[in-house]
Order: C-alpha cells, then sequence, then structure tokens
C-alpha cells in the first residue's frame, strides 16, 4: 500500500484497509487449517469442541466467526458514523479533515459497498 498523500487518500485505505482485515480471520483460518480454535492458553478449551465436530460443521463455524468479524467492523464504524453525524466528531489526515461517507450511507455503508465490489467515486 503506497503512503495517502491527501484526506480522501487515506480515508479510503482506512476503509479498503479494513476489508483486508476482515478477511483474514485467524480464527477462522485455524478452525479450517488446523481444526483447532485458537493457540492461545485462556481458551484452549474451546479446541475439544471443535475438534468433535465434522469437517462440515467446521466449515459452517468458520463461516460464523467470519461474519462476526465482519459484523464487529461494520458495528464499530456505524457508531462512529453516529458520533460524527451526531456529535460532530471528525477524522483529519495530516491537520485536513477527512471526508467520510462517500457511498451516502456513513462508513459502515462505505465499508459494505467496498466489500461488495463497489468502486470509489471518480471525484
Amino acid at each position: 500500500m503506497e503512503t495517502p498523500r491527501t484526506a480522501l487518500e487515506a480515508y479510503k485505505a482506512i476503509i479498503d484497509g479494513l476489508i483486508s482485515e476482515t478477511q483474514q480471520s485467524l480464527s477462522s483460518r485455524l478452525i479450517r487449517e488446523k481444526g483447532i480454535y485458537t493457540k492461545a492458553p485462556d481458551y484452549l478449551k474451546y479446541n475439544d469442541l471443535v475438534k468433535s465436530l465434522t469437517t462440515d460443521q467446521k466449515e459452517m463455524l468458520a463461516e460464523m466467526f467470519q461474519h462476526e468479524r465482519e459484523d464487529a467492523i461494520h458495528d464499530v464504524l456505524a457508531k462512529l458514523t453516529w458520533w460524527i453525524i451526531c456529535h460532530k466528531v471528525g477524522l483529519t489526515f495530516s491537520d485536513e479533515p477527512m471526508p467520510v461517507d462517500l457511498s451516502g450511507m456513513g462508513l459502515h455503508g462505505d465499508y459494505v459497498g467496498r466489500k461488495q465490489g463497489w468502486e470509489w467515486p471518480s471525484d
């Protein structure tokens, strides 16, 4: 990724970066590839449950974790949009106000749109 030069480029990079990050759920990958939930010591107890599942059930669980990850990012962006609209919170890049809500549906709308293949406006 190139370093953004403008507030608009920074905003687009943030949204696209969130999409890239949500496509890489570690839990989903571990369930699919290793048949475990985690390697973290505090959560090892969940591995027995995952190991007891069929391959199809593991795939469904991995999908559920992936959707939950995407939904969490959506919800954070929706709350941030609410703060921007209702409480005049703003984002800046190099002291320049960052344009947000390019889709007309809030930051979360831009996120969902980009996830679904929506192209950024040319202006």
